[in-house]
């Protein structure tokens, strides 16, 4: 699959996600890479093991998190406490998470660690391979990077002969 396609792939699992579990629309595909997500943000992060292993990590503007959260869970943004806006963020992550891998790689068995919530300064600068999309929300951003070890080749040693 190529990087376009997996990027695709990635795209249409986040528009879904949003949609059927969070009820949120999104706008547009919004400017990836550290600009992203801007200002106050929750993030999250989550390891895989596989064919291939790595990590999502999510980020969203806290405005954004603190409504998707209320809206997920039935309460008032206001009183909501942040520990469960971090829950149902670490929940979008795992979801986004299963949805992505089982449609790049389907014939492979994941493990999936249990999402984390990470410092804002984690995980800012793609690394290169990395598959980074993001999105326009009614109240905020979100953004939402792949990362996947790569098994490269070893170039030969040049002979000395």
């Amino acid at each position: 699959m190529t990087e376009t396609a997996i990027h695709q792939v990635l795209q249409r699992c986040i528009d879904e996600v949003l949609e059927k579990m969070f009820f949120v629309c999104p706008l547009g595909e919004a400017p990836a890479g550290e600009g992203a997500v801007t200002g106050p943000e929750v993030a999250a992060r989550l390891m895989f093991e596989g064919q291939p292993s790595g990590s999502l990590t999510l980020r969203l503007t806290s405005t954004a998190a603190r409504s998707i959260a209320a809206d997920f869970l039935g309460e008032e943004p206001d009183t909501l406490p942040d520990r469960r806006i971090e829950e149902v963020v670490c929940e979008m992550a795992n979801v986004i998470c299963g949805s992505f891998l089982s449609r790049v790689e389907s014939a492979t068995t994941f493990r999936l660690a249990t999402p984390r919530i990470v410092a804002s300064s984690e995980d800012r600068i793609a690394p290169p391979g990395a598959i980074v999309h993001a999105v326009e929300i009614s109240n905020g951003a979100l953004s939402v990077m792949v990362n996947t070890e790569r098994h490269t080749c070893q170039e030969p040693a040049e002979s000395v002969f």
